[in-house]
């Protein structure tokens, strides 16, 4: 649906109209179709399941790692260092739609980039009106 042109809300719609269990909910329950659960789909489990090289039969490891073992951090590692095994068990989804799915991604994800990273943002408000706003207008006069 996604490579004919659907949007990932509309898809969530859906399969959440349709009673299709989400990931978590068949996880739960063992069965693809139940009306009784309240598992339900949303755009960011889809996005996460269109970028998923699983689908295709590759299996990809070392994405994250520990930075320490007494700590318990997880930090991502970079692309270029994961470890990809391609063909590990059978695909879901033919090679060339989920390439032409991944490109029409990439066209409508927008990146949201934050301008400035203020270290007290959030904490330092307008006098006048009460906002976490450094554009205030009433503020500056």
């Amino acid at each position: 649906m996604y490579a004919n042109g659907t949007g990932s809300k509309l898809i969530a719609k859906y399969l959440n109209d349709n009673h299709i269990l989400s990931p978590s909910g068949y996880r739960k329950t063992g069965s693809v179709q139940d009306e009784r659960t309240n598992f339900k789909w949303n755009e960011t489990t889809l996005c996460n399941m269109l970028k998923n090289e699983v689908y295709i039969g590759n299996t990809i490891q070392n994405k994250v790692s520990v930075v320490s073992y007494k700590v318990k951090k997880l930090r991502k590692v970079e692309k270029e260092k994961h470890i990809r095994v391609n063909d590990t068990h059978e695909a879901i989804i033919d090679k060339d739609v989920f390439e032409k799915v991944q490109i029409i991604h990439k066209k409508r994800v927008k990146k949201v980039v934050k301008q400035y990273d203020y270290l007290l943002r959030g904490f330092i408000y307008c006098k006048h009106c009460r906002v976490a706003n450094a554009n205030c207008i009433k503020g500056k006069s």
